[in-house]
């Protein structure tokens, strides 16, 4: 499947070469019949020997990349260049978003020290909710050398206006971090942007803050309650910061995600937990007799949130299934 997915890609970068060249060389034609007048006056007083050194066969290579010796062969060549943003600036304004971030893109790659057709084109991405494309032109945009060389305002507010569309983009957070963004707490309770179990994990290992992690794993448990590399990172953070409550929330959590047949896990983490000092509900964890219901008597008695995948109408439906 990804020879096929490669082999699709393939052709449709030698389809956009191939309307590249057409496009430049008719151009390149356009305007030497424009120059053909003044050039046949001079032919007419000119010997037979001047006019063919004047006027030079032009082959398919010359009508793509002018040498590089001949002024006039540049400023053709910037001439074509600037004709291919041109029309991406009509795309846009007709809005045809995707004709016009596939011509911006390619003039992107080639110029990325141009700051308007960058904008341009994030624009276009934004107009198509294409929030992963937009976040990975950025990312792009910061690894290469030779990118425009924006400054940090401009930077922010685009990381800024993407999170906006997507507040759970996973390179729009890193981005963020990167130029020194306040990224804002994420809470549990919050319904859109999904939180899921390897975002979580990627950016609590970017992100060394431990209020950071907390929030950001107890939102990703939310989601994916039974995935336990949650657990094991949120225990983790609680017991480095010697936080016995939280500690212990995660374990009563952990417990129903894992069940009566999840003894060894269990009694681990509980030996683990012991250390942070005396605490009652040590022993009522170690005497558990596997009643998922005594668990959940215990959260609602602590404000404890039981995800909709651990709660007792899941567990019977489980069952039944």
């Amino acid at each position: 499947m990804q020879g096929v997915m490669l082999l699709l890609e393939i052709v449709v970068v030698l389809l956009l070469l191939v309307e590249v060249f057409i496009r430049l060389r008719a151009r390149r034609r356009r305007l030497q019949n424009k120059s053909s007048a003044p050039v046949s006056s001079a032919a007419r007083s000119a010997p037979a020997t001047d006019v063919r050194q004047m006027r030079p066969e032009v082959s398919s290579v010359d009508a793509v990349a002018p040498p590089v010796t001949t002024t006039g062969g540049a400023e053709q060549q910037a001439l074509s260049i600037d004709d291919l943003l041109n029309e991406a600036t009509i795309y846009l304004e007709y809005g045809h978003y995707a004709q016009a971030a596939t011509v911006l893109r390619w003039y992107v790659d080639i110029n990325p020290h141009v700051t308007k057709p960058i904008n341009m084109l994030l624009d276009a991405y934004l107009a198509m909710a294409d929030i992963d494309s937009y976040a990975e032109l950025l990312e792009s945009l910061g690894e290469k050398p030779g990118a425009a060389p924006m400054d940090e305002s401009w930077w922010q507010e685009r990381v800024n206006t993407g999170l906006s569309q997507d507040p759970g983009n996973l390179e729009l957070l890193v981005l963020a971090e990167k130029v020194g963004m306040a990224i804002p707490l994420p809470h549990v309770r919050t319904p859109d942007a999904v939180m899921t179990a390897e975002m979580a994990l990627a950016l609590v290992s970017r992100n060394h803050d431990p209020a950071y992690g907390m929030a950001i794993l107890w939102r990703a448990i939310a989601h994916e309650p039974r995935r336990l590399p949650l657990y094991a990172e949120l225990l983790r953070i609680t017991y480095q910061q010697r936080r016995s409550e939280d500690y212990i929330n995660t374990l009563i959590l952990l417990f129903l995600a894992v069940g009566s047949g999840g003894k060894t896990l269990r009694e681990r983490m509980l030996r683990v937990g012991e250390d942070l000092g005396p605490h009652p509900l040590w022993d009522t964890l170690a005497h558990w007799n596997g009643d998922p219901e005594v668990l959940r008597r215990l959260a609602r008695s602590r404000h404890l949130e039981i995800p909709a995948g651990l709660s007792g109408a899941a567990h019977k439906a489980d069952d039944r299934a």
